[in-house]
């Protein structure tokens, strides 16, 4: 029993996996059929690239051990096919079968083998682990089933083995990452959705490919170096496509295979045995190396991604301590309520207003630091809150003015952050002043951009500054919006401070 992709229990002996395993055995006959075109190229009866033996591994690391049927199909049929000896034919079933399952098993349960290809230490597994050794297996496997079966001497074990052993090595080192991509674009519905971009990427590849390979007569003239063209095209693109990059070795492995295998390319000697070690040299050149590439920039990424997570979870988790320490600290709220307490005698009603405030205050600041970005709407509302609970404390002395453009309501802000800016203008504007002190608050859209700004009586000094936070707030905005949010603070006609945030649009 294993399970699929959504972590359903499939029995091994049901429809479901019958049919898994028959659609999987027609996969493994197809490309038996295509590495036999592969043989002439070493004149023996083992293929340089065996692209069965990928196809194979990563049924059985996609579906798990389940799957292992198809393959003994899959081989059995297409032997039968070629019109091998029916020794040679269980044999290599056989083989093929074990090839898989031991790589599986060491990839998956000794090594921890993760499908998604985002880390160096994967496709080292795939290569020092998957591929090699079950391979070996069956390579030895394979050649006693043809000495069985009379065709190979008892001579030619060693070098027959080598030959089986290289052929499937490389098979699952360009197949084995192909397949299990094309499942992974198959399950994010991407599978055929391609960018102009990358289809010209992809054409200016093959082209690259066929201009060294499509020449003939080309045994030792000298001109190998037509044979790498496309190497540094595959080495950008590694970067570039990251874990698509198997695609792309799929495709140049398959038209050097098959430009070769019809006398053509640089690859060729006369010796059909050097040209099938030239092939293997320019196989796994470009596997190790693309497929490496691949995997450090898959990580690089993924590291950056959880590094940019962890700063954010930082510089959130600052912010939500600063503003719980603001809103829950015992000034503040001995103020508030001392504030209530003399209402309720004589205006109960405003008192019991000034609760809901309260309240709506707390529980919403702590709701709304949760979340990475709020609509304005929302921000807008805890900042109402705040001045209702402060236009009771100060009375007259708060002379508030608000200016939101109603486009702007449904924006996306990082939460909290902009009453920061209303609380401090308060604190710094309104709580030392005797008379009527002015705060306006303004959210307009300005292009691209959505303006965020809070003016307030009084002059801007090193005290105001450390009072704002602002280096928590600029290190927020750049951890969220890189060099596409700036803050700013500065003194305006002696006598009033402006706190100004700037953000891209987003909604």
């Amino acid at each position: 029993m294993t399970r699929n992709g959504i972590g359903f229990p499939i029995p091994f002996l049901c429809r479901r996996n019958a049919l898994d395993c028959f659609l999987g055995a027609l996969g493994v006959y197809a490309l038996c059929m295509i590495g036999q075109e592969f043989y002439k190229v070493a004149g023996t009866l083992a293929a340089p690239l065996w692209p069965s033996s990928g196809l194979a591994l990563a049924l059985l690391l996609l579906g798990g051990w389940r799957l292992f049927p198809a393959i003994t199909l899959g081989t059995i049929a297409a032997t039968q096919s070629f019109g091998d000896n029916t020794i040679f034919s269980i044999a290599g079933s056989v083989a093929n079968t074990l090839e898989s399952l031991i790589g599986w098993f060491l990839m998956v349960r000794v090594f921890g083998f993760s499908n998604s290809m985002t880390r160096v230490r994967d496709l080292l597994v795939l290569m020092l682990a998957g591929a090699p050794w079950g391979t070996m297996i069956s390579a030895i496997l394979c050649t006693l089933g043809l000495v069985a079966a009379g065709a190979v001497k008892t001579s030619g074990i060693p070098l027959s083995s080598l030959l089986f052993w290289t052929g499937n090595v490389l098979g699952i080192l360009v197949f084995t990452p192909l397949f299990i991509r094309v499942a992974q674009r198959w399950n994010e519905g991407t599978l055929f959705r391609t960018s102009p971009r990358d289809f010209l990427w992809t054409a200016l590849l093959a082209i690259t490919v066929t201009i060294g390979f499509s020449i003939k007569d080309t045994a030792h003239t000298g001109l190998i170096p037509l044979a790498y063209l496309s190497f540094p095209l595959l080495v950008w693109l590694s970067f570039e496509w990251r874990r698509d990059v198997a695609l792309a070795l799929a495709l140049v492995t398959i038209l050097m295979t098959a430009f070769t295998a019809t006398g053509h390319g640089p690859l060729l000697r006369n010796d059909p045995m050097a040209t099938y070690a030239e092939m293997t040299i320019f196989i796994i050149v470009y596997a190790l190396s693309s497929l490496i590439l691949m995997a450090a920039s898959e990580e690089t990424r993924e590291l950056s991604a959880q590094t940019l997570d962890l700063r954010i979870s930082g510089v959130r988790n600052e912010a939500e301590l600063r503003l719980i320490r603001a809103n829950l600290n015992p000034h503040f709220l001995f103020n508030s309520l001392n504030t209530i307490k003399s209402l309720i005698p004589e205006d109960p009603a405003k008192a019991q207003s000034a609760v809901v405030s309260l309240s709506d205050l707390l529980r919403t600041s702590l709701k709304l630091t949760k979340r990475e970005r709020v609509p304005v709407r929302e921000e807008f509302s805890v900042i109402q809150s705040y001045l209702d609970l402060q236009k009771i404390r100060y009375d007259q002395r708060l002379d508030c003015s608000i200016e939101v453009d109603p486009a702007s309501l449904d924006c996306l802000v990082p939460p909290m952050i902009f009453h920061q800016l209303v609380e401090n203008a308060v604190k710094h504007g309104v709580e030392n002043s005797t008379a009527a002190t002015p705060v306006r608050i303004r959210c307009i859209l300005e292009g691209s951009s959505l303006l965020l700004s809070v003016e307030n009586q009084g002059h801007l000094d090193l005290g105001h500054e450390a009072g704002l936070g602002l280096h928590s707030i600029r290190e927020e905005l750049a951890v969220l919006y890189g060099d596409q949010a700036a803050f700013s603070l500065r003194q305006v006609l002696h006598d009033s401070v402006i706190a100004e945030i700037r953000l891209p649009t987003t909604t």
